[in-house]
């Protein structure tokens, strides 16, 4: 996991134009039409990668241990209509079940209890996600409950509810 770079554009591209990544995450494509378009974006990360503020948005690269090549993302931030801090995470359908997602998900998790004071940190998954699911079981988060949102359509959704996914901070 590192902050991303430039160099990762033409894979960040290609990888959020995948089937199932454009499928239950569609934002990541629709406003760019190049990998270029994506420079922005990644510059503004690169503004960010000092702060420890788990509030603010921040995503980083899942890069192969040997070639530094970009195989997916990991990142958090407030989730608007929720109000709290929300992990997301995608992974190229070809590095998919290698364990680089769940590490990734997992040390981001940890930073953020180590830097914050927050007591849980939340996933919500498309209900038609299982893959997704059984992976954020796999990180420890706990299902809470299934949640079908009333007078909002929620962004990123294919089917009417999501999963909505608890991690609490370990007692010490």
């Amino acid at each position: 996991m590192r902050d991303f770079e430039r160099k990762d554009a033409e894979n960040l591209y290609r990888i959020t134009r995948e089937k199932n990544i454009s499928r239950f995450m569609p934002d990541w494509s629709e406003n760019s039409n190049s990998p270029e378009a994506y420079w922005g974006y990644i510059d503004w990360h690169q503004t960010q990668k000092d702060s420890k503020n788990i509030y603010e948005n921040k995503r980083y690269a899942i890069a192969l241990p040997n070639t530094d090549e970009m195989i997916g993302m990991v990142g958090m931030g407030l989730e608007d209509t929720l109000n709290e801090v929300e992990v997301a995470y995608f992974m190229s359908e070809k590095y998919q079940r290698n364990g680089y997602t769940r590490d990734a998900i997992n040390a981001l998790v940890d930073w953020c209890f180590k830097v914050s004071d927050i007591k849980y940190l939340i996933l919500t998954i498309d209900s038609a996600n299982i893959p997704s699911c059984n992976l954020a079981e796999k990180c420890g988060f706990e299902l809470f409950e299934k949640r079908i949102p009333i007078g909002h359509v929620q962004p990123n959704m294919e089917s009417d509810s999501y999963f909505y996914y608890r991690k609490y901070r370990k007692l010490t």
